[in-house]
């Protein structure tokens, strides 16, 4: 689905929704996140909640495939310190995370 930019958005602004008011931010490359940690949903991977930046879209991160309990959309995520993860295994610097498990961080 297509939508039609007013004369009033700058073309290649992103910050605007379709009716020229600002829309609410999104996960994507280069936004600040958090892990749910495992109080927050115990299926998480990294159940200390870890934070960082997302890097680059994960492995089906533009096709944007479906599955049981939610989107099989992943984003490689460089956290702030290494991490263990569920199983205990790492530290890790970076992993590919789905999007399911992750929250934008609060705004400062």
């Amino acid at each position: 689905m297509f939508t039609r930019r007013t004369r009033d958005t700058p073309a290649g602004d992103d910050s605007f929704s379709p009716g020229g008011l600002p829309s609410a931010p999104r996960i994507g490359v280069g936004a600040q996140v958090y892990v749910l940690d495992s109080d927050e949903d115990a299926g998480t991977p990294f159940p200390y909640g870890p934070t960082g930046i997302i890097v680059r879209a994960g492995g089906s991160a533009w096709q944007g495939v479906s599955a049981i309990g939610g989107s099989a959309r992943t984003w490689l995520v460089e956290f702030d310190s290494p991490q263990l993860d569920r199983d205990g295994e790492g530290p890790v610097g970076s992993a590919s995370v789905a999007e399911k498990f992750l929250r934008l961080a609060p705004l400062a």
